[in-house]
């Protein structure tokens, strides 16, 4: 399973020349107006105009550690993360307790999987307001990056027993309890987190590969077929889906007596029986396999070269389905299967147009 948004950490302090706290005046009044200004440009997405207002506000109070901060934002959405860091780093040069400098200074060292500096940021974020729930989640991811599982844990642990609702949360627990093996435990935390959001195909496929691993292949195929449903193009819950159907066929217990039933008799119509069912549970290679058998054990029995046409003229194999097809055509009759023949024939007349 594929862990994803991990991060950790190592020091802000290693980042910053560590001064005593610099006394700062108090902005001036167009500071604090165009502060103002540069965070509504930055809502409206003008970084351009946002910046113009934030270096104007720079100049009535070139220490606001507020101004720094929201141009290092500024050079985040931009891209320019270098620039960003020096920003950051000066707003807390000016305000050791900036709350969003430490958390968005963390997030680009998280990027750039400088996880230690990471680490100590979102870890003096939290000093400075313990309910940060972003810091602290962010915190606990940078641990699980450290493999400091049991760290991780409990902050996890901290910040769902303040907000059990956090989807996040309860899926990162899962995604740790899955590394080490404990499988029910992550899929009563995955569990949780699908039910809190239903909406992520992220979710759902890590909840699926933590039910295959428990054998509950019927509600893993439930699993992996919402992650379908909600992103096509996701190839792992794509094929994980086919694999569940075809766990969840297998080790049904009616249809396992059906089996060894059809294949104790092991006649050409007791196979072309179990075929049929193969194929209404979309088991295609089980479904070749046993009319396979069964013209080898009968090569005349007619239905299973029919069966074997269906097969591969629905895969496109055109060479074998016209084998197929001749084959039917030779043992079958059109009385007895009307309207295969019709559609074996038609499927020739095609073939040599």
């Amino acid at each position: 399973m594929r862990v994803r948004r991990l991060a950790a950490a190592l020091s802000l302090v290693s980042a910053l020349p560590f001064v005593a706290c610099v006394r700062t005046p108090p902005p001036h009044e167009r500071a604090l107006i165009n502060n103002e200004l540069c965070s509504q440009e930055m809502a409206k997405g003008d970084l351009t105009r946002a910046e113009t207002f934030c270096d104007l506000g720079l100049e009535f109070s070139p220490q606001y550690a507020d101004l720094w901060s929201n141009k290092g934002l500024i050079a985040m959405y931009s891209g320019r993360n270098d620039d960003a860091k020096k920003h950051f780093i000066k707003a807390l040069r000016y305000n050791q307790e900036h709350l969003q400098a430490y958390q968005n200074l963390g997030a680009i060292y998280m990027q750039e999987g400088a996880y230690g500096k990471a680490h100590d940021n979102f870890r003096r974020a939290l000093k400075v307001n313990p309910d940060n729930l972003e810091s602290r989640y962010n915190l606990a991811l940078a641990l699980m990056k450290m493999g400091k599982m049991d760290e991780s844990k409990k902050e996890l642990r901290t910040l769902l027993a303040v907000n059990p609702g956090i989807a996040d949360a309860h899926h990162t627990l899962g995604v740790i309890a899955y590394s080490e093996g404990e499988y029910d435990e992550a899929g009563e935390s995955l569990s949780r987190a699908t039910q809190l959001v239903q909406n992520s195909p992220q979710l759902w496929h890590d909840f699926g590969t933590v039910l295959m691993e428990l054998g509950r292949f019927p509600e893993a195929r439930e699993a992996f077929g919402n992650c379908a449903q909600l992103d096509g193009s996701n190839t792992s819950c794509v094929n994980n889906l086919a694999l569940a159907q075809r766990k969840t066929a297998l080790t049904d217990a009616a249809f396992k007596e059906i089996k060894d039933t059809q294949q104790a008799e092991n006649s050409a119509p007791a196979l072309y029986v179990l075929a049929r069912q193969y194929r209404e549970k979309g088991l295609l290679a089980e479904e070749e396999s046993t009319y396979r058998k069964c013209v080898k054990l009968d090569g005349k029995y007619a239905a299973c070269h029919y069966g074997l046409f269906q097969l591969f003229s629905e895969a496109h194999k055109r060479e074998h389905a016209t084998i197929a097809c001749k084959n039917f055509l030779k043992y079958g009759t059109s009385e007895e299967f009307p309207t295969e023949y019709q559609t074996c024939e038609r499927f020739l007349s095609d073939a040599t147009f």
